[in-house]
């Protein structure tokens, strides 16, 4: 009986034979692939938009994010921009 890495293996030749793009295939930019890429790029702005426009009127000054400086504001945006890239990750694996 094959075992599971061999089958996996001819899996994948079949796919690469079909034309299908595999993901070791993909090519990579600093170690991750131009999808995961774009989905950084939308958490951070989607987070952005929400701490900016939602959240920081509502704050006390001592959570808002003062530019140029890290402070508390900070990590409550990037707090809100991990759940967003969290949201998307868990939206495409549904």
């Amino acid at each position: 009986m094959p075992s599971l890495r061999a089958l996996a293996a001819g899996f994948v030749r079949r796919q690469a034979r079909r034309g299908h793009v595999t993901l070791a295939k993909q090519k990579k930019i600093l170690g991750a692939t131009p999808r995961r890429w774009l989905e950084y790029l939308i958490a951070i702005l989607f987070g952005n938009a929400i701490y900016y426009f939602s959240l920081s009127p509502h704050l006390p000054q001592s959570l808002q994010h003062q530019g140029f400086q890290m402070d508390l504001g900070s990590l409550v945006d990037f707090v809100v921009c991990v759940a967003m890239y969290g949201l998307i990750r868990l939206g495409s694996s549904l």
